[in-house]
């Protein structure tokens, strides 16, 4: 999920009556006025009708917020932090690019690339370098997938993504003024195209793995151009000088309004009603429409449930939606009965808030049981969904969830929200938990195996081509941007260095100055850094985390540039509004203010630095690494735990914030409320479905729902 990814669309359900609400035009009268049957109604319409209107929001929010459209943003050279512009309930165990597309052919505003309904997507070499380009449309059906699983290559490639309206539109190979161009149609004019490159962000930056490393080998080898942009420069690709485009405090401030789904009902079905008039539902002949799957390209995603012939995920719901009519729904927008009263409307905002609470409910306790060790997971039918009631369920719990999924074959993501599927145990970040890997038998007699190393398609050395690794969260029902990155991730300094020598220190401004860290990126307000050698000296502590409290000041150009800020012993976020469904938790962003500047002192001598590397996940990649600590059996023990527990390694241990952690960073007033987490296990690249070997995925002979168990979670105090 984009979870991923991605951004939540849980919203704080509203109290307030919806005739209320901002005027909406009035259409047609309706046949429908019996407030019963509205309510009931609208509850299915919110299902149906979630996912259009998240791509529609989710555009306006990152236009914002990351990126132009049709321009990759996501600052690639970094991975998710505590505080970052990368991605919501982002993976630090990936480096992101992505960019929202409109390929409509009309003009943009705020976009360099806005009127085009072709883009040029230029790939580098997938088969050593793992990544995938997932390609989502305006129902966040996955329409492509290219990359290491789908289409392994060993030089660049260059993708001509088009829109379903495009002259190019029903051609997989496209040859255009001599320049041939692998296609990959979509069938919706608004897509989100998300990229993830494995990278390690708890390795040094001379590791090939590294952040460093990968950035330069990898995420600046792609380019996103028009088709005209790409021609004017010989058909070659034009990288990006950056895909970092901090926002401004307008932009976040205007970013607001986008952020969380309405909590009223004629606010949503308006952003719903938008959403279908900009992308009009594809016809069976649109793009690759009636292709047969036998000569599919391995770029272009099949659509749930595909036998012979591929139609467009997106084909087949105009039956559904015409049963949204007596609503106001409709392809061309959303408009309010004139026959309806505040009786009507009332019964309409019922419905929306029916609707909000069954899926939110369904999201948390979806597929747990004692057989799944209660972690909750969808491993078919997602990525792209039947359009069928089943299948707008389950696409409205993952825009929930996460906001969009790959399909299974490209990874799984399984969360856990508590240790028996009850809410009396949820799990909470004063607690300490422990789960084992153990490794696979040396033959497989009984399915499913409980709780080994999860399966994935590996390489000659028995490494994963893609990866696994296990975030901790921390959940907020009330925010679209949840669950969140803690800031707790950054007391663990287990895979931090503090081997660089501060240039200077101003005791009399309480300044520091520092060159560019060997680690990638420029110190930034909010990062976590961290003091060695001579700290004390200096009036800091040493081996205890810092926050940069300034925009650095810059001087200087290569390698005598420098970077001059204050630190401060805390960093406090914006905190979500209490309400009666949840709330008072820090929210991971880019906003935020420090707390008291360090007094520094006047001193002399060498005073050693290094930027803090959060410790919000562990995996494969550490594993690999040799970083992780295995158990005397091979096995493997992930902690998670406000403190590190009594005989754990450090480099297996995720910190968790505690209330009173919490509370002494944001005050006790600031209605901080105990802190739910949410460990997720990301799979990507798991190993396919089978009938005799262990797998996150279902076997083919349909004799269980997936042959591999993920560990059980034990509460240790």
């Amino acid at each position: 999920m984009g979870v991923a990814i991605a951004m939540l669309v849980t919203t704080t359900l509203g109290a307030a009556s919806a005739a209320t609400a901002s005027p909406t035009p009035k259409g047609p009268p309706s046949p429908l006025t019996n407030p019963t049957a509205i309510q009931k109604l609208a509850a299915d319409a919110y299902t149906w009708a979630l996912a259009p209107e998240f791509v529609y929001r989710f555009l306006k929010y990152n236009a914002l917020k990351t990126s132009p459209v049709n321009v990759l943003g996501g600052k690639g050279t970094a991975a998710a932090a505590w505080n970052n512009l990368a991605t919501n309930a982002g993976d630090a165990s990936v480096l992101y690019l992505n960019s929202m597309l409109d390929l409509s052919g009309r003009p943009v505003t705020g976009t360099p690339n806005g009127g085009t309904k072709e883009m040029v997507l230029t790939v580098p070499p997938s088969a050593k370098n793992y990544y995938v380009v997932n390609l989502l449309d305006a129902f966040i059906n996955s329409t492509g997938s290219i990359g290491t699983r789908t289409t392994p290559s060993t030089r660049s490639t260059s993708y001509l993504i088009v829109g379903p309206t495009s002259q190019y539109a029903n051609q997989r190979v496209a040859k255009i003024d001599g320049f041939t161009y692998r296609v990959l149609p979509t069938d919706t004019n608004y897509n989100w195209m998300l990229i993830r490159i494995r990278a390690d962000s708890l390795v040094p930056s001379d590791n090939p793995a590294s952040i460093a490393s990968i950035n330069e080998s990898t995420v600046t080898k792609f380019a996103f151009n028009t088709l005209a942009q790409f021609q004017a420069n010989g058909n070659k690709p034009i990288y990006p000088a950056t895909t970092s485009y901090p926002p401004t405090k307008v932009q976040l401030q205007r970013a607001q309004k986008w952020k969380n789904a309405p909590t009223q009902a004629l606010a949503f079905f308006k952003q719903a009603g938008r959403s279908l008039a900009l992308n009009p539902l594809p016809s069976r002949t649109t793009g690759l429409g009636n292709t047969p799957l036998a000569a599919l390209p391995a770029w272009v995603v099949p659509q749930a449930n595909a036998k012979k012939l591929f139609q467009n995920p997106a084909f087949g719901q105009t039956r559904a939606l015409r049963l949204f009519r007596p609503l106001g729904l409709r392809a061309r927008g959303y408009l309010v009965p004139r026959n309806w009263g505040s009786a009507q409307l009332d019964a309409l905002q019922a419905g929306y808030e029916d609707g909000q609470a069954k899926i939110a409910a369904m999201q948390s306790a979806l597929g747990t049981s004692q057989a799944t060790n209660f972690w909750s997971y969808l491993n078919n039918n997602i990525g792209t969904y039947p359009n069928s009631v089943e299948g707008y369920l389950y696409r409205a719990i993952v825009v929930v969830a996460g906001g969009s999924a790959n399909v299974p074959l490209d990874a799984i993501y399984t969360q856990a929200n508590n240790l028996d599927g009850t809410s009396t145990t949820q799990l909470m970040g004063d607690n300490t938990y422990k789960m084992t890997f153990t490794p696979p038998p040396a033959t497989t007699t009984t399915l499913p195996l409980n709780g080994t190393f999860p399966p994935t398609v590996n390489n000659s050395a028995g490494n994963a081509r893609g990866f696994w690794s296990i975030h901790v969260y921390q959940t907020d029902p009330t925010q679209s941007a949840a669950p969140f990155i803690t800031q707790a991730s950054a007391q663990n300094l287990a895979y931090s260095q503090a081997n660089l020598t501060v240039k200077s220190v101003d005791a009399g401004s309480d300044t520091i100055t520092v060159g560019m860290p060997t680690w990638g990126g420029a110190p930034e307000a909010s990062q976590p850094v961290f003091f060695g050698t001579g700290a004390q000296s200096y009036g800091l502590q040493s081996n205890l985390t810092y926050y940069v409290a300034s925009t650095p000041t810059v001087k200087g150009k290569g390698k005598r540039t420098t970077y001059t800020f204050t630190v401060s012993k805390t960093w406090l976020q914006d905190v979500s509004p209490v309400t009666s469904s949840g709330g008072g938790v820090p929210e991971q962003g880019p906003s935020g203010t420090p707390g008291t500047i360090a007094d520094l002192t006047a001193a002399s001598g060498t005073l050693n630095w290094g930027p803090v590397q959060p410790v919000s996940q562990l995996g494969s990649q550490q594993v690999t690494s040799g970083q992780l600590a295995a158990n005397a059996d091979g096995s493997y023990t992930l902690w998670f735990g406000p403190t590190l527990p009594t005989g754990a390694a450090a480099t297996n241990w995720i910190p968790t914030p505690s209330l009173a952690s919490l509370q002494q960073i944001y005050g006790t007033n600031a209605g901080i409320t105990a802190p739910q987490i949410r460990p997720m296990l990301r799979i990507y690249y798991p190993t396919p479905g089978s009938n005799t070997e262990a797998s996150i995925l279902p076997p083919p002979n349909g004799s269980m729902g997936a042959t591999w168990v993920v560990p059980q979670i034990q509460k240790v105090n």
